[in-house]
């Protein structure tokens, strides 16, 4: 026979019958929601990577708390490298009554190597599109920097001892480093008026930066020379570009991986009940076709031609209906991503496409698999070929495969890896709990009356198809319970890390003897909640006695080289601590005891990466050099700091009570609100050396990528919503034609309309009540583990919200029956009879 137009036939004649529909629907789905995130994820990437260089300046720099010797430029000039200094430190400007504080960005001949500056003489202005470095006398200011000291373009700025004219206002910096969230707006400036001030002296807290830039080949050949030559400093390249936009975007893309993951296996489980109920109703078809002499592989082949048939428009939607999604995640995410994205590449799209076919094939293939067991003679036998071995390797491969692509196009294997598993294993204990229930009812079942005997006889009639509905309806309602109520808990307790009383500004360097009066003046200018805490400043210099040493270092390598060294790599860096008498809000305890107020003894609690960092254990002893003194404390303590509340946090505190007369400063954190930051100018004018940092619009950005990411993820929830409830469809038709034969042999036999309708529900109600226990259960467990593993927010169980999901489960189940049992009812027993 023509396969190809038998094929075609048999599928406009059942397009319309709903396991087709449902198959179709879940490969949309599918295929919508990989595109739409995989091609998001990509544009983003090629918008980093190609503009890398310009957000660093340079094709290749060294960075380090000293200036780089003058070898490195002396080779980069002898390989035909073009190469540029820089210095960049933060400081406090002042004009008039204003103050501000600004990131000082210090230049020479050369720059920028990459990229160009904008800058406009005045604004609104004509553009310089490539304007260089100022001259010798002049600066150029971000527009932040002079709306706050309330000056304009052509004015003079103080600046050290003298005063700067502001030749010029920043339109954009070429390696402003994509930073999203910046503390402090630039001044640019010469670096010969820096040099003047001793601004640059030893002892001064200075990032400096040699850039180099070239042809790819004379960079990676530079490289290499550079490696072994960069102790205590470290090499830049085009994966430090766009940092905190790919931090943003890392974030925001877990929340989207988790929607999407679910909706892909969300979407394979409704493919493969489907396609259960697709070959279920084959079984006289299959039959009939072997008695006319069809051989097996033809008919296997014919009824996977339909399959791919409705796979192709299937897919061809589902890539559509992701790029207009995908678009729309760029429309909400907004500032979260650049501002201009290229056209994306076909991979995304050629992805969601073979997530489309792995659904299809590893998940609609294995049931048509078991037709091949049907003989002839089984046009009058309904029982059905049992579960083949290769079916079983086609659902394992399809998971892992599923699993590999989600993976790639998510960019989270531990995401993956936890949903996953807790989903698996929900799978299997419903499969084990369903089926030792059955037959403990089978046993039951005698002892039963009335509906509950009916109901219940046909579950353990069907114990298979009972169980592969049971584990069906467990998976769509924890999915469901995880996107509709524990990924809304995560982002709630994702925004709660900046509650409204969050503290937007910081004063540093409060001498002691000045702290009642600070105090007084930030009380009196609305901050309530304004604290002064102690920081030193001295050297870890011993760990047990002996000179500390990081774990990931041995005594003849104590200093990293190459490209994975950070400035917090030296042991000998200065070490800011502090020392309180309660425990610090914002931290965990992790391991140990905190000390009591009264405690006297030489006490210190140490942050967890500090811990790992050195292999601290309580019990251990730090000694600490401030000047000429040293003091030992014993490690009493690990825990953990939250370090995005915007709150002091310190990698070591010490027992208040035991530090003595070691020298300090004192710095507050607080709550300013809007309107009441006049009084902190005239304050840090009258006392000149405290230091005002301003992250209120900080704050704002935070919050404002926090609701972008809610946005995006209530977006692509929408596609796995619907897929659950495709799911939770799909399950609960799994069983209709068997049903509605029951009914109709019930019927002829006497029962009433009564009885077969509360046997339906007492089957349909016991079925929702075990589903949803155990999908509460398991939502709660990968709700946890999701967000302390992977989100490392410390989410409770809701509960209240688990619960009421797990009753509308219960009543979605019981919905379904009395509905399926209408129609039934409706239909003469002789035709049920019939089309059963």
């Amino acid at each position: 026979m023509n396969l190809l137009r038998h094929a075609w036939r048999a599928l406009r004649r059942e397009a319309l019958a709903g396991d087709l529909l449902t198959v179709f629907a879940a490969l949309v789905l599918g295929v919508a929601v990989m595109t739409a995130v995989g091609t998001l994820v990509n544009r983003v990437n090629l918008a980093l990577t190609g503009s890398a260089a310009e957000m660093l300046g340079g094709d290749l720099g060294v960075a380090g708390r000293d200036d780089p010797p003058a070898a490195f430029a002396d080779e980069a000039q002898r390989r035909g490298l073009a190469h540029t200094r820089l210095a960049s430190f933060g400081s406090v400007l002042f004009q008039g009554d204003a103050s501000q504080m600004a990131s000082i960005k210090a230049v020479e001949a050369g720059y920028p190597l990459r990229g160009a500056l904008r800058v406009r003489a005045t604004p609104g202005g004509a553009l310089i599109a490539d304007a260089g470095m100022p001259a010798k006398g002049q600066a150029y200011a971000d527009p932040r920097l002079l709306q706050a000291l309330g000056l304009k373009a052509g004015d003079d700025l103080e600046f050290g001892a003298g005063t700067l004219r502001i030749a010029g206002i920043i339109e954009s910096e070429p390696d402003a480093g994509g930073d999203l969230l910046t503390l402090s707006p630039t001044l640019l400036v010469n670096r010969a008026d820096v040099e003047g001030t001793g601004l640059l002296g030893p002892g001064s807290r200075i990032n400096y930066r040699l850039m180099f830039a070239g042809t790819a080949t004379d960079i990676a050949a530079f490289r290499q020379w550079l490696l072994p030559q960069v102790k205590g400093m470290r090499l830049l390249s085009v994966n430090d570009t766009q940092r905190g936009v790919r931090q943003a975007f890392d974030l925001a893309g877990r929340f989207l991986g988790l929607s999407a993951l679910l909706a892909v296996l969300l979407a394979g489980v409704a493919t493969a009940l489907a396609a259960n109920r697709f070959a279920l109703r084959r079984i006289d078809q299959v039959a009939i076709l072997r008695c006319l002499g069809a051989r097996q592989r033809d008919i296997l082949a014919g009824l996977a031609l339909q399959l791919l048939m409705l796979a192709v428009p299937a897919c061809a939607i589902g890539i559509g209906l992701g790029m207009a999604a995908q678009e729309g995640l760029v429309q909400v995410l907004g500032s979260l991503v650049p501002q201009r994205l290229p056209l994306p590449e076909a991979m995304p799209a050629l992805t969601g496409a073979g997530i489309g076919l792995l659904l299809l094939f590893g998940f609609g293939l294995p049931p048509l698999l078991r037709l091949r067991g049907v003989p002839p003679m089984r046009v009058l036998n309904r029982s059905f070929a049992a579960l083949p071995p290769a079916s079983l390797l086609a659902y394992v491969a399809a998971l892992a495969a599923s699993l590999v692509l989600a993976v790639q196009v998510t960019g989270d294997l531990k995401l993956a890896l936890w949903v996953l598993g807790g989903l698996a294993g929900l799978a299997v204990a419903a499969g084990v709990v369903g089926f030792l229930l059955l037959q403990l009812l089978r046993g039951l079942q005698h002892r039963l009356h009335g509906n509950w005997r009916l109901g219940l006889a046909a579950l353990t009639r069907r114990r298979m198809l009972a169980v592969m509905q049971l584990v069906g309806l467990s998976l769509s309602l924890c999915a469901l319970l995880l996107l509709a109520v524990i990924g809304p808990g995560l982002l709630q307790q994702w925004r709660e890390r900046l509650p409204a009383d969050t503290p937007n500004y910081f004063l540093i360097n409060i001498q002691p003897e000045q702290r009642d009066s600070v105090l007084a003046a930030l009380q009196g200018l609305g901050a309530d909640d304004a604290s002064i805490e102690p920081m030193a400043t001295g050297r870890l210099i011993a760990i047990n006695g002996k000179p500390p040493l990081r774990v990931d270092r041995t005594p003849d390598d104590n200093q990293p080289q190459g490209e994975g060294q950070r400035d917090d790599d030296d042991e000998n860096r200065p070490l800011n601590f502090s020392w309180r008498s309660t425990f610090p809000p914002a931290n965990t305890l992790v391991n140990g005891t905190f000390w009591t107020p009264d405690s006297t003894a030489a006490e210190a609690s140490v942050e967890i990466g500090w811990a790992k960092r050195y292999g601290m254990h309580p019990g251990d002893r730090i000694t600490i050099a401030v000047g000429e003194q040293e003091r030992e404390f014993s490690v009493t303590s690990v825990r953990k700091a939250d370090w995005n509340t915007f709150r002091p946090n310190f990698f070591v505190l010490l027992n208040p009570n035991a530090v003595g007369d070691t020298p300090h400063n004192l710095l507050s954190a607080f709550h300013l609100p809007a309107g009441q930051a006049a009084g902190l100018g005239a304050l840090v004018r009258a006392q000149p050396n405290l230091s005002l940092l301003d992250v209120d619009a900080v704050i704002s950005q935070v919050r404002d990528v926090m609701e972008r990411v809610a946005q995006a993820v209530q977006l692509v929830m929408v596609f796995s919503l619907l897929a659950g409830v495709l799911v939770l469809l799909a399950a609960l038709q799994a069983t209709a034609g068997e049903r509605r034969y029951d009914s109709a042999v019930l019927r002829t036999l006497g029962a009433t309309r009564r009885q077969l309708r509360g046997a339906v529900l007492v089957e349909f109600g016991a079925l929702g009540a075990l589903a949803a226990l155990l999908a509460v259960g398991a939502a709660a467990v990968i709700g946890v583990a999701v967000s302390q593993k992977v989100f490392e927010l410390p989410l409770l169980p809701p509960w209240p919200g688990l619960l009421l999901g797990g009753l509308l489960g219960i009543g979605l189940s019981l919905l379904a029956g009395w509905l399926g049992t209408r129609r039934i009812l409706h239909t003469p027993p002789a035709l049920a009879l019939r089309e059963a």
